[in-house]
């Protein structure tokens, strides 16, 4: 009957109330998530490059602006290799850029990720800033 109809209404609104704050904040950590494997995909195909001598160690031996940067030697080289067919944008933000740094001596690849170098929060090869905090939430 009615009032058992309006009960159960009642009943589903409670429930999604209580739900609907968990599903936001899984989305919100998902694209965390794939900002973080996008990272992890860069540090790849950089230390792949560098193996195959399809980067100078000089090349990338500084900070390199992976995404809309003024160096944009890593994505010809990934595309010209097929590494990566596409920059990776951030899901986060869309304002955010790919920083990729490469240590000649030690051959450790560091990306991070930010709208600029200086506050970028570092997601390869460990997680800081902000995506250590939202990715532990």
């Amino acid at each position: 009957s009615l009032v058992e109809l309006i009960i159960v209404i009642a009943i589903m609104a409670v429930l999604i109330g209580l739900l609907a704050p968990q599903f936001i904040k899984y989305v919100q950590r998902s694209r965390y998530s794939t900002d973080v494997k996008n990272g992890q995909e860069i540090a790849t195909v950089i230390q792949t490059l560098i193996a195959d001598n399809e980067l100078t160690k000089s090349a990338t031996s500084s900070a390199v602006t992976i995404n809309g940067g003024t160096d944009d030697k890593v994505m010809e080289a990934a595309k010209k290799s097929n590494l990566l067919s596409e920059v990776p944008v951030s899901k986060v933000d869309k304002k955010y850029k790919f920083f990729a740094t490469y240590d000649v001596k030690s051959g450790a690849v560091t990306v991070s990720i930010g709208k600029t170098a200086a506050g970028a929060s570092q997601i390869y090869p460990e997680l800081t800033g902000d995506y250590k905090t939202r990715m532990a939430e």
